[in-house]
């Protein structure tokens, strides 16, 4: 898209990438399966009237979901997270009763946390490549919100990490919105201040063609129908959400009001220096004489190990037990068990999130394993 798919006015571009694996979390059998995985370019644009960030390479032909796709992460504390989510919206919005609607909910893991925690409340999750299930006040569709019908005590629909991947966001919020018109909406998406604060370059992924900040966040709500009532940012400031309500004869949003156009493009411009050296800080440590190991084969781990030349990562780490044995998309780098490192001899191991590093630390102390931890 050549153009602002928020508001419509011209881009400026920064960020590219020739290739990029099309999926993160879709592994392969074999080492030539994975070599063969579907890829895409990445050019990122930013609106000079409103701010707003999107790869202006995606093509949504090349992207379709189904079972092979594994997002799983297995993590204590992630699961905090979840927990802590899950109370969040339970006192916010007094889930004693009624459906709770998760839209894009993958294999419903999020809903189903919710559900345990809210017992009264029917949870339908719905997201064309899960396996319907149904297991007391817990319920996955395999449709698109169009075919499902919202039922009259639809009390809160959720979306979480689904915006970032729709390429017409504001299209796709105006037709949930008119599904759904008396019910408040939780969306949580990925924070690119966050990419940008911290130089993640491997956070840029040809799966996410959206990349919002907190104005940019809200004026996508409020371009679409929607009254934003609560912003904040979460999970060590990598994720944010919203809190918004169905806004009818509201008028549309003035694009300039973000009033920080000039300062979104200055902060990607900023970020490419930020970049090249974070990139050669890296491509430096897998070079050096230690085997090079990357902890984390989903997004993170997946992205840069298809940026760095092959060969100088000697393998993957992932706690998903289903990721384990199998090969990254493009890079095909073999992912393995943490146990595989005490085999290995001396290695420095790049943990992908910050936010793991002490639960990654204590599990690699209990191996005895013969590896230095470094974050990115």
């Amino acid at each position: 898209m050549q153009v602002c798919p928020i508001c419509g006015e011209s881009t400026e571009t920064s960020v590219r990438r020739e290739s990029l694996p099309v999926f993160n979390n879709v592994t392969h059998p074999t080492r030539d399966a994975a070599r063969s995985a579907p890829t895409g370019s990445f050019t990122l644009a930013t609106c000079r009237s409103c701010g707003f960030s999107h790869n202006m390479d995606f093509e949504p032909d090349l992207v379709t979901y189904d079972e092979n796709y594994d997002n799983h992460v297995e993590s204590a504390v992630f699961n905090t997270y979840y927990g802590d989510l899950v109370r969040l919206l339970i006192g916010r919005f007094e889930l004693d009763d009624g459906t709770v609607y998760d839209i894009g909910c993958g294999n419903g893991e999020f809903l189903k946390v919710l559900c345990r925690a809210a017992p009264s409340v029917s949870g339908v999750g719905i997201d064309p490549s899960c396996h319907p299930t149904q297991d007391d006040n817990f319920r996955l569709t395999n449709e698109t919100f169009e075919n499902v019908g919202f039922r009259p005590d639809a009390r809160l629909v959720i979306l979480r990490h689904v915006l970032e991947h729709i390429d017409e966001p504001v299209n796709f919020l105006t037709r949930l919105r008119k599904e759904v018109p008396d019910t408040p909406f939780f969306i949580e998406v990925p924070d690119l201040n966050w990419i940008l604060t911290n130089g993640a370059f491997w956070d840029f992924t040809y799966e996410h063609c959206n990349y919002f900040t907190l104005p940019t966040l809200r004026l996508t709500l409020e371009t679409a129908g929607f009254s934003v009532v609560e912003q904040h940012r979460s999970f060590g400031d990598q994720y944010q959400w919203a809190i918004c309500r169905p806004a009818d004869n509201r008028p549309p949003p003035q694009k300039n009001r973000v009033g920080n156009a000039d300062s979104e493009l200055a902060a990607v411009q900023a970020y490419l220096a930020v970049e090249a050296d974070r990139f050669a800080t890296i491509s430096e440590l897998a070079e050096g004489p230690d085997h090079f190991v990357i902890w984390g084969m989903s997004g993170k781990g997946v992205i840069l190990a298809s940026l760095l030349p092959e060969g100088v990562v000697s393998g993957g780490i992932d706690m998903n037990r289903a990721k384990q044995g199998r090969y990254a998309p493009m890079s095909a780098l073999r992912i393995h068990t943490p146990g595989w490192l005490t085999g290995v001899g001396g290695s420095t191991v790049l943990v992908m999130n910050p936010n793991y590093v002490t639960e990654i630390g204590n599990l690699v102390e209990r191996l005895s394993a013969n590896a230095r931890l470094i974050t990115v």
